[in-house]
């Protein structure tokens, strides 16, 4: 069970990371690769106000979502916004360099040591729960992941705005035509994606540390389980990531922790082979 609970803190992160892309990648078709660094930048906002400033949980969650949609904008004002008609690989690049000055800053900033952030648990020790060992700050990140994604899912149904998103993915002309503010809704996004993958940095930074090398390590693996779950689909994102945290902990377990990055594209490559629009992605009819 041990192995079990350590492969779904590592899905949990990248559900989190893939829940982010879908949040943008819904009403404007692009993918926001600085996502990954936006929850780097939550884990050192964590780390200042409750580690260094002290301040109260609420507070730090609140300004994390000021720096993540101020981020967010700012993103999607210069990287996105300037670029009209560039397409896919134009956003692309954009938003990588994004991730990489984002990156840059941080270690300027903060520096390459990780920085140990105090756990939203009074009790720092791990507990035994079904033959298992786990650190409650663990299992709290599991179920921030789930309820996020199950949020994000409800919201993207049963809103107006994230039946205005589904609207734009089906047709952007016709959504245009129907009343819907396209740009306004493609900034939103992006703060709405920041402000969430930011705020939530108390609950990921006491299981990982605040390190400026967290956006790397996740921005791959947040991608390959928005893949694998089917892109668009929040639920998706949910399995794609605990999916592939799962098979890397045993990979690591039974075979060898080298073999994890492998193991992780060889099941995309599979799903993807199997259904190339992943496991709850659909696919887009096309006339002939």
């Amino acid at each position: 069970m041990t192995t079990i609970y350590s492969g779904l803190v590592g899905g949990a992160l990248y559900s989190l990371v893939a829940v982010g892309y879908n949040i943008v990648f819904v009403p404007t078709g692009t993918f926001n690769f600085a996502q990954a660094q936006f929850v780097m930048v939550g884990t050192f906002v964590a780390w200042l106000g409750l580690a260094f400033f002290h301040w109260p949980l609420a507070l730090t969650i609140v300004i994390g979502v000021a720096v993540g949609g101020l981020l967010g904008l700012i993103e999607e004002r210069t990287a996105i916004r300037l670029l009209p008609g560039s397409g896919v690989q134009g956003e692309l690049v954009t938003t990588v360099g994004v991730g990489v000055v984002i990156e840059g800053l941080a270690n300027v900033i903060f520096g390459t040591n990780a920085q140990s952030v105090p756990s939203l648990i009074s009790s720092n020790g791990a507990v035994t729960l079904l033959n298992g060992r786990i650190f409650p700050s663990e299992i709290l990140m599991i179920v921030t992941a789930v309820v996020v994604a199950i949020l994000a899912d409800q919201g993207l149904r049963r809103t107006r705005v994230g039946l205005a998103s589904l609207a734009t993915a089906e047709d952007k002309t016709a959504a245009v035509l129907r009343g819907i503010n396209v740009g306004r809704l493609s900034i939103g996004a992006y703060m709405l994606a920041g402000g969430l993958c930011v705020a939530f940095g108390p609950f990921i930074a006491s299981a990982t540390f605040a390190q400026t090398s967290l956006g790397d390590a996740l921005a791959l693996k947040g991608f390959v389980a928005l893949a694998i779950g089917g892109f668009g689909s929040q639920r998706g994102a949910l399995i794609g990531g605990m999916t592939a945290g799962l098979l890397e902990a045993f990979v690591a377990r039974y075979l060898n922790a080298n073999f994890q990055n492998l193991a992780v594209l060889l099941l995309l490559l599979v799903v993807l082979t199997i259904r190339p629009h992943g496991l709850f992605g659909r696919g887009e009819g096309r006339v002939v």
